[in-house]
C-alpha cells in the first residue's frame, strides 16, 4: 500500500510530529530500509549507540518502534513513511526479517482472537433482564422530559437565547441519570445552537419537536415495527453491542472507498467519523471510532484509500453505521462515479427526500454528486449544476478557500452531507485527483 503525504499527515498525532517526521525522511538517517506488501521496516540512527527499530503494518495501519516516545505514531514511523512515499526505490523489496514477521504474526493472532470473541453467541436471557430494568428507568426519565419540554413551549421561546447555557444543563443531567444518553445529547445540541444567527428559531423548534417525538415513540415502543424499535432505542441512547451487531446485522462485502473523515470533540473524547462508499454495492457506511488522548485508533482509515472488507450494519431504519467484521486487504483508489452517484443536484435532492421520508429523524443524508461547481452569491457559498439548480453550503473559511483553489470554478464530483437547510461538502474529485475538505466537525 503506497501512502501519499496527505494520508501520512492524517496519521500524525500533531503538527510537531509531522515536522520531526519530515526531518527524518532522509536516506542518511536510515541504515536499513526494507519493504514488502505487508510492511515497511528500518533502522534509524539516533544519538545513541544502537539505531531505533521501526516497523509499519501497511495492511492494517499500525506502528512499532524501539524509541522511548509516547506518541503514536512516533517521528521515526512517520519519517519512514514519508521517505517511502517520496523515494520507494530506496527500499529493498523482499521477505520481512524475523523481528518484523513476529510482530505481524502477533497482530494477526490478536485479530483472530477478537473475531472469535465477537462471533460468540449473546446470552439473550440475561440481556433481556438488564434491558427490562433499564426500560423502567428510562420511562420515568421520558415523563420528566416531556413535562419539561411542554413547560418550555408554554413559557415561550423568545428568551431562550439569553439563558441557553444554563437552561438545558439540568434536564440533560436528568436524562443521564435516567440512562437515556441519546436524549441528553439532544438537549446538549439545543444548548449549542448558534443563537446569534438568524436560523436559531428553526433549529430550536425542530430540536424540541424531535426530542418530544422520540420520547413519545419510546413510550409506545411495543406497538412499533421491529426496525423502528431498534431505531428509537438507539436514539434514546441504548447501545447496540458489537456482539449483537456482528451476530444479527446485515453483512456487506465490498471494496470500501474512504470518501471522508472528520472528528468531533466531546469533553476529553475524540469521535472520529469515517464515511465509506462501496464500489460494487453503491452503499454508504459510517464507521465511528472513539479515542481518548494518546490512544491509537483501532483502524487507520485514510481519506482517499480503499479497504477490502466485510462490514456489518447496525440495526435501525436506513442505518448507515457499521462495524468491520474482517479487513481483507487494500484496493486501488477510484472515483465513485458508479452506482449511487447522482449526475446533477436534482437526483441528489430526490435521494434526500426519500431518506427523510423513510426516517424523519435523519439529520444529514450522504450523497455523491457529479457535474457541480462552487459559486458565491451575496457572501454565501453554493453549488450549482448545468440545470442551474442551487444548494447553499455550510463551509468553514479554510474549506471554502481550498475548494475554490483546487476547482478553479470547474465542475467536480463531490461527497456531501445533505441537510434540511444546507449541505456540507467533505471531499471532492477533479481531474482524477482526490481532495479532502473535511474540517474538525463541531456538530
Amino acid at each position: 500500500m503506497q501512502l501519499s503525504e496527505d494520508q501520512i499527515i492524517k496519521l500524525a498525532p500533531d503538527a510537531a510530529s509531522v515536522k520531526a517526521g519530515k526531518g527524518l525522511a532522509s536516506v542518511a538517517k536510515w541504515v536499513l530500509r526494507g519493504a514488502s506488501d505487508r510492511a515497511l521496516w528500518g533502522h534509524c540512527q539516533g544519538s545513541g549507540k544502537n539505531p531505533y527499530q521501526t516497523q509499519v503494518d501497511l495492511q492494517n495501519i499500525a506502528f512499532k518502534c524501539s524509541c522511548p516516545s509516547h506518541k503514536f505514531p512516533c517521528k521515526h514511523s512517520l519519517g519512514l513513511l514519508f521517505l517511502h512515499a517520496s523515494r520507494p526505490d530506496l527500499f529493498m523489496i523482499g521477505e520481512e526479517p524475523d523481528w518484523v514477521k513476529e510482530w505481524l504474526e502477533k497482530r494477526a493472532g490478536k485479530a483472530a482472537e477478537k473475531k472469535e470473541k465477537a462471533d460468540k453467541p449473546v446470552d439473550a436471557e440475561a440481556q433481556a433482564k438488564r434491558q427490562e430494568a433499564r426500560h423502567k428507568k428510562v420511562l420515568n426519565g421520558v415523563d420528566d422530559l416531556q413535562g419539561w419540554l411542554k413547560d418550555l413551549v408554554r413559557s415561550g421561546l423568545l428568551n431562550v437565547p439569553e439563558r441557553a447555557q444554563s437552561l438545558f444543563a439540568g434536564i440533560s443531567k436528568r436524562m443521564i441519570d435516567a440512562q437515556a444518553p441519546g436524549l441528553a445529547g439532544m438537549m446538549r445540541q439545543l444548548q449549542e445552537i448558534h443563537y446569534f444567527g438568524e436560523d436559531w428559531k428553526y433549529e430550536l423548534t425542530a430540536g424540541v419537536s424531535r426530542a418530544y417525538l422520540v420520547s413519545e415513540s419510546y413510550k409506545h415502543l411495543d406497538r412499533l415495527p421491529l426496525e423502528w424499535q431498534d431505531e428509537i432505542r438507539t436514539l434514546v441512547g441504548y447501545p447496540q453491542t458489537k456482539e449483537d451487531v456482528l451476530a444479527n446485522g446485515e453483512q456487506v462485502s465490498d471494496e470500501w472507498l474512504v470518501v471522508a473523515s472528520e472528528s468531533q470533540q466531546q469533553d476529553r473524547l475524540t469521535v472520529e467519523y469515517n464515511w465509506l462508499y462501496g464500489r460494487l454495492s453503491g452503499r454508504y457506511a459510517l464507521f465511528l471510532q472513539f479515542l481518548v488522548p494518546g490512544a491509537l485508533a483501532e483502524m487507520a482509515l485514510l481519506p482517499g484509500s480503499v479497504v477490502v472488507a466485510d462490514v456489518v450494519y447496525y440495526k435501525g431504519v436506513a442505518s448507515t453505521r457499521v462495524l468491520f467484521r474482517e479487513q481483507k486487504g487494500t484496493g486501488e483508489p477510484f472515483i465513485p462515479l458508479g452506482k449511487g452517484c447522482c449526475t446533477g443536484i436534482a437526483g441528489a435532492m430526490q435521494i434526500y427526500r426519500e431518506s427523510v421520508t423513510r426516517n424523519p429523524f435523519t439529520y444529514e443524508v450522504p450523497v455523491l454528486v457529479s457535474g457541480v461547481r462552487f459559486v458565491i452569491h451575496e457572501k454565501q457559498v453554493w453549488i450549482t449544476d448545468r440545470d442551474e439548480y442551487l444548494v447553499p453550503l455550510t463551509v468553514g473559511e479554510g474549506c471554502k478557500l481550498k475548494g475554490f483553489a483546487v476547482t478553479g470554478g470547474r465542475e467536480f464530483t463531490g461527497f456531501f452531507l445533505a441537510g434540511e437547510r444546507s449541505w456540507r461538502v467533505l471531499s471532492l474529485w477533479i481531474e482524477d485527483k482526490y481532495y479532502t475538505l473535511s474540517n474538525e466537525y463541531n456538530g
